[in-house]
């Protein structure tokens, strides 16, 4: 048997409101800024639930709904949905409102992220603990990403090769 940890789920959230800087000609938050934020949001909800410093390793399924505007306020919520043995799949989702204070659900991806040492070495993370329907499904997610993406690495790795 393993003696390898097991935890809840972690979540981190934050909330901004989006100035002129943030946004593009059309008044609407530049995708890389949103990236940026999300990956920062996603690091920290990393962090806390490894004990552990923590690289982006690669950003799954990147999904931008609905447009965010200059003065919106935008909230990051961010949690843990897999574990594998150093790495974590964290599901950052996005939701804006605007002055009416109704929120929608404008952006979503998922961040995997590998738990390293101080020496800058992969460490091994705590097993997720499933305890609801809901976290039971968001593992699915997360298992299927994952796949993909040692799939990706892979592919990535022969492109390195042939120089491609």
């Amino acid at each position: 048997m393993s003696d390898r940890l097991t935890k809840k789920s972690t979540v981190a959230t934050s909330s901004i409101m989006v100035f002129p800087s943030d946004t593009n000609d059309y008044g609407t938050m530049y995708g890389g800024r949103l990236i940026e934020m999300m990956d920062m949001v996603g690091g920290i909800c990393a962090r806390r639930f490894s004990s552990h410093k923590a690289v982006t390793a690669s950003i799954e399924d990147m999904q931008f709904n609905k447009p965010i505007n200059r003065g919106d306020i935008i909230e990051f919520t961010a949690r843990v949905i897999y574990t594998g043995r150093t790495s974590m799949v964290i599901k950052t989702k996005v939701t804006r409102e605007g002055y009416d204070e109704v929120k929608e659900v404008c952006a979503r991806a998922y961040f995997v992220f590998v738990s390293m040492d101080s020496k800058g070495k992969p460490v091994e993370v705590p097993e997720l603990m499933v305890l609801t329907l809901k976290e039971e499904k968001n593992h699915k997610i997360g298992t299927e990403i994952r796949k993909r993406q040692a799939l990706e690495e892979k592919r990535f790795e022969i492109e390195l090769k042939e120089n491609l």
